[in-house]
């Protein structure tokens, strides 16, 4: 029996760190945490109600915070689950995760920048339950089965508000509020908070 040199355990080091990096991308993106997509749902909630009482639906100025604070509370909460769970937040998959959504979410924001400066409101609850339900379908790919139902039904709800824009209030409560609660507690119960 010969002992490995320093050469051959170098290229076993290499060999395992391949290997895992292999398997971290081919892996879901676990860490979604369940009680971060409640939060957003009430916060979701919470803005459907803001803009209702102040009779704008897609107020801009209620949505554009409530999107970055959602996506901060995202955040906070899967590095916290990624951190209990100790897996790297910024895995393979969550890379891949991010890549899938982010063409439709940069969409989004740029036709709700066009259609905000127009004055042209009404078609806004549409354009972001259709294009956020796109990139979280997209998303969902490399993630727990879920999310890309929960990406799903905002599709629906965009095509739906899209073509019955009376009922904006209710439909962004449901896509943004009641679906992110849903699914949130779902994952709460079905994979580990």
């Amino acid at each position: 029996m010969s002992i490995p040199t320093h050469e051959d355990r170098e290229d076993a080091k290499q060999t395992l760190a391949y290997i895992r990096q292999t398997m971290e991308s081919a892996s879901n993106f676990t860490a979604v945490s369940g009680w971060g997509l409640t939060a957003v749902g009430c916060l979701g909630l919470a803005a459907a109600w803001l803009g209702s009482r102040m009779g704008e639906p897609a107020a801009l100025r209620i949505w554009v915070p409530t999107a970055v604070i959602s996506v901060l509370i995202s955040m906070l909460f899967n590095a916290r689950k990624a951190k209990r769970l100790e897996v790297p937040l910024w895995s393979g998959s969550l890379r891949k995760v991010a890549w899938v959504m982010t063409p439709a979410l940069v969409a989004g924001a740029m036709l709700s920048w066009a259609l905000g400066m127009q004055g042209n409101h009404a078609l806004l609850p549409g354009v972001w339950l259709s294009l956020y339900g796109a990139g979280v379908t997209a998303g969902g790919t490399f993630s727990v089965r879920a999310i890309r139902w929960m990406g799903v039904l905002d599709l629906v709800l965009g095509a739906a508000v899209l073509v019955a824009p009376e009922r904006s209030t209710l439909l962004l409560a449901l896509g943004f509020g009641v679906l992110h609660i849903a699914c949130g507690l779902y994952v709460i119960e079905r994979h580990g908070g």
